[in-house]
């Protein structure tokens, strides 16, 4: 292993060695760029923390195709404060993504051109950005998958010509911007299919290439200007990624940086039932959704980084809503932001977030969930937080007192705000905080359930962790009928329980339903909860499976434990909920 690590440092040094510093800074002197650094590592170390102004530029009006407003999916439009608040925040990079779809025409030349209000206005956010001291990535966005996915291989067909066109433009446009913006040739490029010998990793090969043609001769300052090269979907897989990089080691060019994204494994990403960091994610396989960070960093390390190649992550997040009970398991959310940011800081690469770190309106606070994790790893700061799950569920008054492991991650344990000594103790040698019985027992209340108790931990560094005491009792459900196309919604008095996973099953106990390949739903797209409505829902993408008539057996399962069947019956489009059974 020794050895391995040093042949590949020697391998990095010298491929370092041959490059030739020669892009642009502007004012930026990043004092962490060590000078046996590549260009492209430099550039990408610089860039830091960097966030995504999404669904704005990149949004467009899928139902009539008319020229999109940057509205068109509903957030705000850009304002100047915007940018100048992500700068006060501590972000030193910004990701604008831009779909040119809906906001080009064909002029009589045969040319595509992109509307001129519409790339001005683009503009004036690219200079608001620059002018805050901001790294800046410009990118061809949705194109990806709208048109661009079409394209046959043959520089004869429309696809190219219009991706040609498009970069022409852009190119010409931005040329003399500082060397702090950036080129995205595309966002999370796809094909169709391969086209003959011609492979969908081929077709990516020449769309980067003609960018990069396009790029280096517009002049200006694009001929040295960093450009961004995306694997083969954005992924991180060895084969994708070593394909990205002999592609950028075959052009000979210091000043390109490869692209990746990452949103975690499917089915804790999704909350496909594997709701913890830490758990196990396939049967049979140690994998866990902590470990695939650990091989996402592995591969984007030995694939480019080794080789002298930077890499930035363009986009990561989750894949699971951000409102209603479909969350990702919140406390798990934070431990996967924590550590993600952890190993890009240790890496040296600039993740850019996507989902919301802050509010897109003033006064601009940070997310209420997020924001804190988020704003202590800009600070280069880990936070703590507790081992097991952020809830703590308690059916009845406690005879001793409720012992919850920490994990500090080199930080020490403070206190917990508003709460007297006596309430609690602490074993610094087993980092374990222990809730007294008294303590528990006192916040304990007939009548009600949910949320007993909230806890804010502090630390001596890095975001505050709230733990949750949760008070609970067996949830009821009652019948109900619906329909395959509307679904249908169970009445449930959950008296403090949160829904965990849940399976569906025929009556000769197979899973069935859109993911009857892994043991449970996907809660959000086959199934939700709403706990404010007291509601639990069977969706109608559950049944578009062809899902078979018959009787059809849910197996509930809650954070606190508990395991409840419930059985549907199925006649047709009618559905039909029986109610609790064995």
């Amino acid at each position: 292993m020794k050895r391995t690590r040093y042949l590949r440092r020697l391998t990095a040094f010298l491929v370092t060695l041959s490059i030739v510093i020669t892009f642009d800074f502007g004012n930026l002197q990043p004092a962490s760029a060590a000078e046996s650094q590549s260009p492209s590592l430099a550039y990408a170390q610089a860039m830091g923390q960097g966030w995504n102004i999404f669904n704005t530029f990149d949004s467009f009006n899928s139902n009539d195709f008319s020229l999109s407003d940057e509205t068109s999916w509903g957030q705000p439009k850009v304002t100047q404060d915007l940018i100048l608040a992500a700068k006060a925040k501590g972000f030193k990079s910004v990701r604008i993504p831009m779909t040119a779809y809906t906001r080009y025409t064909l002029g009589a030349d045969g040319h595509y051109v992109i509307d001129s209000a519409w790339l001005a206005r683009y503009k004036q956010v690219v200079d608001w950005a620059v002018d805050a001291g901001f790294y800046v990535m410009i990118n061809l966005h949705h194109d990806s998958w709208i048109w661009l996915k079409n394209w046959d291989g043959n520089t004869s067909s429309e696809e190219y010509k219009r991706y040609v066109d498009l970069w022409t433009q852009l190119a010409n446009y931005f040329k003399d911007e500082p060397g702090t913006v950036n080129f995205e040739t595309i966002n999370e490029p796809q094909f169709a299919s391969d086209t003959g010998t011609i492979t969908q990793q081929d077709k990516l090969n020449m769309i980067n290439k003609a960018a990069f043609d396009v790029i280096r001769k517009s002049g200006g300052k694009n001929a040295t200007r960093m450009i961004i090269i995306p694997s083969y979907q954005t992924s991180s897989d060895v084969d994708k990624a070593d394909a990205t990089y002999n592609f950028i080691a075959g052009l000979n060019d210091p000043n390109l940086i490869a692209t990746v994204h990452f949103y975690s494994d499917w089915v804790f990403s999704g909350n496909l039932g594997i709701t913890g960091f830490d758990e196990q994610l396939y049967k049979g396989s140690p994998d866990t959704p902590r470990s695939h960070v650990d091989l996402f960093f592995n591969n984007i390390y030995n694939s480019f980084m080794a080789k002298g190649i930077g890499v930035v992550i363009g986009e990561y997040g989750w894949l699971a809503p951000d409102q209603g009970a479909a969350v990702n398991q919140p406390g798990e959310k934070l431990k996967y932001l924590e550590y993600f940011n952890y190993k890009a800081s240790q890496y040296g690469v600039s993740p850019m977030i996507w989902p919301p770190a802050f509010d897109r309106v003033a006064p601009y606070g940070w997310n209420s969930l997020i924001g804190s994790t988020i704003n202590a790893a800009i600070q280069g700061q880990r936070s703590s937080y507790s081992t097991g799950l952020n809830e703590i569920y308690i059916k009845q008054k406690v005879t001793s007192g409720i012992r919850i492991p920490l994990t500090l991650n080199g930080n020490s344990f403070v206190g917990i705000a508003g709460m007297k000594k006596s309430d609690y103790s602490y074993d610094a040698t087993t980092a374990t905080l222990t809730l007294s019985k008294e303590f528990v027992n006192k916040n304990f209340k007939e009548g009600s359930y949910g949320v007993i108790a909230d806890l804010d931990l502090q630390f001596s560094a890095g975001a505050d962790w709230h733990q949750y005491i949760i008070k609970y009792a067996t949830p009821v459900f009652q019948t109900a009928t619906g329909t395959t196309t509307e679904g249908i919604t169970i009445p449930v008095s959950f008296n403090g329980a949160k829904v965990r996973r849940a399976s569906a099953y025929d009556a000769s106990g197979n899973r069935i339903g859109p993911n009857s390949w892994f043991p449970y739903m996907q809660f959000g797209g086959e199934f939700t909860a709403d706990y404010n409505k007291g509601t639990f829902s069977i969706l109608s993408g559950f049944f578009n499976n062809s899902v078979s008539d018959g009787t059809i057996k849910l197996t509930i399962e809650f954070y606190d434990g508990q395991v409840i069947n419930y059985a549907i019956q199925k006649s047709g489009t009618n559905v039909t909920g029986i109610g609790v059974v064995p």
